[in-house]
């Protein structure tokens, strides 16, 4: 019997269904990067260009560690998914409390590691000098909140395979609130600096992370008990890692590449690293809806391949393409129509450089703008292939994706100048999108079920 709070994705009308279950995703991570933009407003306006050009390095470091944990959540999820689609009930309580366990561990190592060697990261990725120390001390006081990250994104992959979107939902509003209210205080009110930025955003992830630990134990309460030596079961250990490593080390090399290509971006000066940072913060906001429209697709793929229940794959994704392309079209029309005054609320008017600062953001957001739809498209497609469980093919076009940017970035941003940045976003976008066409036409993603 299911609990009555679900959404079943292997039945009703499937445009619904995926809709129904994807709102609730794409407003918990609006809420995530909405708090994270009024973090870079408090900053910026507050402590200027040098505070948002360290909160960009900062960032590109700690996005390793925010993928690596989304990658690991996600060789969870897709199991857990296709296990409650197939019925096998009695696995899923030892899948959540084997990957959260593995989760915390793997963080505390992870906070010890950066607390220890940020001061030199953050030197090889050319962190302009006057943002050196501001970059140290946000990245201390952020991996605060490591194991929490961490903790919360294994049950996050839980909650969303048992066809729970709200209750995450609720968590993340919690959260963002907490984190705006500290921000607040610690910044603008108590005068700490970005070390209070970091501070808010890791007390909030403490605050969503006790949130999931005290509920999770009722959405999993239906399922059937098991034994306390059965919490951290080592086959289904593998049996997610198979999918999580993959994911994780794309999304860790993706992110290991972002940092390469933020130290090209930070050669040119704290301006663009600050400018930069500003169009990311608003990019970031827009993606988020085709990365959980993509994420819920999934896990409807997931559950009714566990479910044997094919038919339902092909009307799900044609659904997902329309809804998700339009949504993404009408948000990435202010990005093109307005990109001056949204920049503008990032950029104080009184620093120096502050022309080239919004030049950069400016031509950066107006032009992934009119790509969005492609990079939606590109994503809902490539669900299908991480639910499926074909993640050869999904770290490939993903690494290819990323390489293009990379390659593009590092090599000629020096010779043709920064625009090749957001063009080359573009065209990995574009190239990437008629793989993933190839790869779901060609039909090889059908045979790579976890669940038989």
């Amino acid at each position: 019997m299911r609990q009555s709070h679900t959404t079943s994705l292997i039945e009703g009308n499937p445009a619904k269904t995926i809709l129904l279950f994807a709102v609730p995703m794409i407003l918990s991570n609006l809420f995530q990067q909405l708090y994270n933009v009024i973090d870079t407003l408090i900053v910026s306006n507050t402590l200027g260009i040098d505070a948002l050009a360290a909160l960009g390095s900062a960032g590109s470091i700690t996005a390793i560690f925010v993928q690596l944990a989304t990658g690991l959540s996600l060789g969870g999820s897709v199991v857990i998914a296709q296990l409650f689609g197939a019925g096998q009930r009695q696995q899923v309580r030892k899948c959540a409390a084997t990957i959260t366990i593995f989760c915390g561990v793997l963080a505390l190592f992870s906070t010890v590691f950066m607390l220890i060697f940020a001061r030199p990261i953050l030197t090889w990725v050319n962190t302009p000098p006057e943002s050196l120390d501001m970059a140290v001390t946000y990245i201390r006081w952020y991996f605060v909140g490591c194991i929490p990250i961490f903790i919360y994104n294994a049950l996050n992959g839980v909650y969303v395979a048992l066809d729970n979107s709200r209750t995450p939902l609720i968590f993340l509003i919690i959260s963002s609130v907490t984190n705006v209210v500290l921000d607040i205080l610690f910044v603008v009110v108590i005068p700490w600096g970005v070390a209070g930025a970091a501070a808010a955003t890791a007390i909030s992830q403490i605050v969503v992370m006790t949130l999931a630990l005290h509920d999770a134990p009722k959405l999993l309460f239906e399922f059937p008990l098991i034994e306390k030596e059965e919490y951290f079961d080592k086959k289904l250990l593998g049996k997610m890692l198979k999918i999580a490593l993959p994911s994780a080390l794309q999304q860790s090399v993706v992110s290991i590449g972002t940092v390469v290509v933020q130290a090209t971006i930070n050669s040119f000066g704290a301006a663009v690293a600050a400018g930069s940072t500003a169009a990311n913060r608003i990019f970031n906001l827009v993606v988020t809806v085709p990365i959980n429209y993509s994420n819920a697709y999934s896990n409807y793929v997931g559950q009714n391949i566990g479910a044997g229940k094919w038919e339902r794959i092909w009307p799900g994704m044609r659904a997902s393409l329309i809804v998700c392309c339009t949504i993404v079209a009408v948000m990435s029309s202010f990005m093109i129509l307005i990109p001056e005054q949204i920049i503008g609320l990032f950029i104080s008017t009184t620093e120096l450089d502050v022309e080239l600062a919004t030049n950069v953001g400016v031509t950066y957001i107006s032009t992934i703008g009119w790509f969005m739809p492609i990079c939606a498209a590109y994503l809902v497609i490539r669900g299908a292939l991480k639910g499926s469980g074909d993640m050869g093919w999904f770290v490939f076009v993903t690494l290819f994706c990323f390489a293009i940017r990379l390659v593009a970035t590092v090599g000629f941003a020096h010779v043709v100048g920064t625009s090749v940045i957001w063009w080359s976003i573009c065209a990995g976008w574009t190239l990437s999108l008629f793989i993933v066409i190839a790869r779901y036409l060609q039909g090889g993603w059908k045979k790579k079920a976890l669940i038989k």
